[in-house]
């Protein structure tokens, strides 16, 4: 099946009766007069806690989180792709599939054809007496033949028109090479000219094996970037990809194990020396879409993903923020520390060095996220530790603790933790256990510790996304009086961010199935299909009284960090900055009335 029109998807779901069909697989008991209940068909229970609305259009367990619509739920349950849903709910509904001229889809083929025609055009640059210098640096990386073919490595020559004096200077070809960022427009409007100049050019393919984009790699470190990729297009999302990912699927599956690392280079190394299951993003840190990605295409529910990025600084923080966003994911993250790091600085230069033998041993010890970030933190201290030391390490430890699900790693690291600092485990259990530090409010809410204020907090940022669900139109204003920042609930603001996107793009006329079924990540996705069951039967809090209130926390919130400076400024004896912060704190006074009289 070729292109699907979202016309024809939103036609195919307003015909869906969703209680029918999931009606096929549970038996549904009309709970209330708006909803349907049942035991969940995705885990086991003896109470129902599966939710079905057919006003909504979708569903949600509140005993294991899923949810979404009927065409996420019959890929579920059933393993299809989403085209074969819509194929079979539109022969269910009678609803025949256009199979007629697509513009828009000719348009997008277009794209795809000068790409390859492009990677074909820099294949054959590689091989002639310019491209010498592309040659001797592949040569010098020790990449073989047979390595070069396989990843389709180019050059891009040091020429402003190659690819327009290759391909062709029509409108047509200009403006799709102008759309998959392979040529820019002149300053002049005159022409164009090539994005790509004396680099090494290598391919980056979507899932489907088609060329979406390019990294070009220069040959000096004088050379300014070292990794220049394609801009964001229609082909190309940085975000919702990961170079290798197709080669490297079928490895990761049988292995259950997938190798993050910085550079391209590094993944070719890798695959040349037998490691084939190696992936890395595209010219940023890795993300949670890119996380969300590896792990719905494991084999198994956790998949063993190693960081392994560069021994730079760099490479570091790099690595602890790879930590920082897969905490949600359903992996078993571990983290590579590197042998001789004064030696080897990345994967291909310790391969190089010590061999790709020696290289699987270090994948083999790598830490866990949670030993990791232990060690880093206490490298370069030597117990025994003074009572202060011991009192502030507890206290940065306590959110880490708190957060491992798994009762033997917290186990383990409260043992580790117990032989670093010399206190008994028991002592250490107890101090973890108790109150969470200030931040955690999510932690807080699964452990029924959700203080009355943060609760409501919460409810209002929930009350404000079903409004906007429900009435798109309310966006322009809410959006002119609060900012994605006001959400404190970190998915709640994800979920903010995605719906005013997407209402914007299609002019406010998705309903909330349709902004579930472009959510790609299934936290949200159950955090949204949650809200929107839990609230229905709930009283309404008024559109205004929820505003009301986030903005009236964001107030007190800049007040308290002027009254901070104001006293900061007292100590130092800064009358300027005192006058200064004084007007800014009347300023927000000012702002706070009217704010509470407007009511």
């Amino acid at each position: 099946m070729g292109y699907i029109s979202s016309d024809t998807i939103s036609l195919i779901r307003e015909r869906t009766d969703i209680i029918s069909v999931i009606g096929e697989y549970v038996h549904l008991i009309n709970s209330s007069g708006r909803t349907y209940k049942a035991l969940c068909p995705f885990h086991k229970e003896k109470t129902p806690s599966f939710i079905v609305n057919p006003d909504k259009q979708i569903y949600h367990c509140f005993g294991c989180g899923k949810g979404g619509d009927v065409f996420g739920f019959l890929m579920d349950i059933e393993h299809l792709t989403f085209p074969e849903v819509v194929k079979f709910l539109a022969a269910k509904n009678g609803i025949e599939i256009p199979k007629d001229y697509d513009p828009e889809a000719e348009k997008r083929e277009d794209l795809y054809k000068v790409l390859d025609e492009a990677a074909s055009l820099y294949e054959k640059a590689l091989y002639t007496e310019e491209g010498k210098i592309a040659r001797d640096y592949l040569e010098k990386r020790e990449i073989k033949a047979d390595t070069i073919k396989k990843f389709r490595i180019g050059y891009a020559p040091d020429s402003w028109g190659y690819l327009t004096n290759s391909i062709g200077r029509e409108y047509k070809l200009l403006s799709a090479m102008e759309k998959v960022d392979l040529v820019k427009k002149r300053d002049n409007g005159n022409g164009c000219y090539d994005t790509f100049r004396n680099r090494l050019m290598i391919p980056i393919l979507d899932i489907h094996g088609r060329v979406a984009g390019f990294g070009g790699r220069v040959f000096s470190a004088e050379q300014e970037p070292k990794y220049l990729n394609s801009s964001e297009s229609e082909t190309f999302n940085k975000r919702k990809m990961l170079f290798n990912f197709r080669e490297a699927l079928p490895t990761i599956r049988r292995q259950n194990s997938a190798i993050v690392v910085e550079g391209y280079m590094d993944v070719i190394s890798l695959w040349q020396s037998g490691i084939t299951n190696a992936v890395a993003s595209l010219g940023t840190a890795i993300g949670t879409e890119q996380i969300q990605l590896l792990a719905r295409n494991s084999k198994t529910k956790d998949l063993n993903l190693y960081f392994c990025y560069d021994a730079d600084e760099a490479g570091q923080k790099a690595t602890i923020r790879a930590i920082s966003i897969q905490k949600d994911s359903p992996i078993n993250a571990r983290v590579v520390v590197w042998d001789h790091p004064e030696l080897y600085k990345d994967p291909d230069e310790y391969i190089k060095g010590e061999g790709v033998e020696n290289f699987k041993k270090m994948l083999e010890k790598a830490e866990d996220i949670y030993t990791f970030l232990v060690n880093k933190r206490t490298r370069g201290m030597k117990p025994p530790f003074e009572i202060p030391v011991k009192e502030k390490l507890i206290q940065e430890f306590k959110e880490l603790v708190q957060e491992i699900q798994s009762p033997i790693a917290k186990s383990e690291v409260i043992r580790k933790l117990s032989r670093l600092l010399d206190i008994e485990p028991n002592v250490l259990e107890k101090e973890f256990e108790s109150k969470r530090v200030e931040g955690s409010e999510l932690s807080k809410k699964a452990n029924n510790t959700v203080s009355p204020e943060l609760n409501a907090e919460i409810q209002r940022q929930e009350w404000i996304i079903k409004y906007l669900l429900e009435q798109p139109e309310e966006i322009d204003m809410v959006k002119n009086v609060l900012t994605a920042d006001d959400f404190t609930d970190s998915q709640l603001r994800a979920i903010y961010e995605a719906i005013c996107m997407y209402q914007d793009a299609a002019g406010g006329t998705l309903k909330p199935a349709e902004i579930l079924a472009m959510l790609d990540n299934e936290k949200l996705v159950s955090r949204l299909s949650e809200l929107v069951t839990t609230l229905e039967d709930k009283p309404e809090v008024p559109l205004k009284e929820c505003i009301q209130g986030l903005i009236r926390r964001r107030l007190e919130k800049k007040l308290k960090l002027l009254q901070k400076r104001i006293r900061d400024a007292e100590s130092s004896g800064d009358d300027t900055a005192i006058a200064q912060i004084s007007m800014e704190q009347l300023e927000v006074k000012r702002q706070f009335d009217v704010l509470i009289n407007s009511h």
